[in-house]
C-alpha cells in the first residue's frame, strides 16, 4: 500500500450510505405499495459500501491501493490457520450457549430444534438463504475494501471499532421499514428487540476487526465470518430473548479480547503502511522459500 495515500473516511460513508438509503427508499415503498421487490435496487441497496469502496478507489486513490485490495480478496495465505477454529466455531457454540441459558430460565427447550425455513423475508425462503450468503460478501468488499482502514487511519482500534459500528448499525435503518423484512418484525414484537439488533453490532465490530488486522486485512476471512454470523442466527428455532443473551455472549468475548490486546486496540491509530510492508516481506519469504 502507498503509505502516501490519505484515506477519506467522511467522502467514503456518505457515499455509501447515500447508495443505500436511495435504493432502500424505493424498496420501502414498492414493499408498502405491495409491489414486488425491484432486484435492481434490492442489489443497488446492499453493494453501498462495496460500490463506495470502487469509487473511493479510482477517484482518489491510485494503483497501489487497488493491487492491494485484490491481494487481500483473493491471497488466501494472510489468512493465519490459529484463527480459524475461532472463526468458524465461535459463532455457532456462542448461540447454543445463549439458548442453553435462555432455557435455564424458563425459555422452550425446542429453540435447540435446527431451523425449517430462513426468515430474513417472510415467505421468501430462496431469496432469504441468497440474502444470508451474498449481502455478507458485498457488505466486506465494502466496509474491510476501504472503509474500516479510512477509520483505522485516523484513529485506534478500538475507536474505530466504535465508530465503526455506530455506523454499521445506522446503515440497517432502512431494512426496519421494509415490509415482511426480518427487522421489521422486531418492532412489532417487542422494541428491546430492536433495540438489541443495534447492540449485538457493536461487539461484532470490535470482534471482526480484531480478526481482520490479525490475519493481515484478509477481506475473505471477514466475509466468511459474516456469513456464519448471520447462519448462526438462523440456525436454530431461537427466540429473540436467547439472541439478546447472545450479543451478551459476544459482548463477553469482545471484553475478553480487549483485555488481551490492550496494546493492540489502544495504539495511537493502526499504522496500515507497516501491516502493509510486514505482509509483503512475508509473502516475499514465502514465495523465495517455495522456490
Amino acid at each position: 500500500m502507498n503509505k502516501l495515500h490519505q484515506y477519506k473516511p467522511t467522502i467514503y460513508f456518505i457515499f455509501a450510505f447515500a447508495i443505500t438509503w436511495v435504493n432502500g427508499f424505493f424498496l420501502v415503498v414498492q414493499s408498502q405499495q405491495g409491489s414486488e421487490k425491484s432486484l435492481v435496487n434490492l442489489l443497488l441497496a446492499y453493494m453501498g459500501p462495496y460500490i463506495a469502496a470502487l469509487l473511493m478507489m479510482y477517484l482518489f486513490a491510485n494503483k497501489p491501493l487497488r493491487i492491494d485490495f485484490r491481494r487481500r480478496l483473493f491471497n488466501l495465505r494472510l489468512i493465519s490457520k490459529k484463527y480459524l477454529p475461532f472463526v468458524v466455531f465461535l459463532l455457532p457454540a456462542a448461540m447454543v450457549v445463549s439458548i442453553l441459558i435462555s432455557i435455564a430460565f424458563g425459555q422452550p427447550v425446542e429453540q435447540l430444534r435446527f431451523a425449517q425455513e430462513f426468515k430474513v423475508f417472510d415467505g421468501e425462503v430462496i431469496l432469504s438463504a441468497i440474502i444470508l450468503v451474498l449481502v455478507p460478501v458485498l457488505e466486506e468488499l465494502g466496509w474491510r475494501g476501504y472503509g474500516v482502514d479510512s477509520l483505522a487511519s485516523k484513529f485506534n482500534l478500538f475507536t474505530t471499532s466504535l465508530i465503526f459500528g455506530a455506523l454499521w448499525s445506522i446503515w440497517h435503518l432502512p431494512v426496519f421499514f421494509l415490509k415482511d423484512s426480518y427487522q421489521s418484525g422486531l418492532w412489532a414484537q417487542n422494541p428491546i428487540f430492536a433495540i438489541n439488533f443495534f447492540a449485538g453490532i457493536f461487539p461484532l465490530a470490535i470482534i471482526m476487526n480484531y480478526l481482520f488486522y490479525k490475519n493481515h486485512r484478509s477481506i475473505s476471512l471477514i466475509a466468511l465470518f459474516h456469513v456464519l454470523v448471520n447462519y448462526s442466527s438462523e440456525l436454530f428455532e431461537v427466540n429473540q430473548v436467547s439472541k439478546c443473551i447472545f450479543t451478551g455472549v459476544l459482548a463477553v468475548v469482545a471484553i475478553i479480547i480487549i483485555a488481551r490486546n490492550k496494546t493492540f486496540f489502544f495504539n495511537k491509530k493502526m499504522n496500515l503502511s507497516f501491516v502493509e510492508a510486514n505482509t509483503a516481506r512475508k509473502s516475499m519469504a514465502t514465495a523465495e522459500h517455495a522456490s
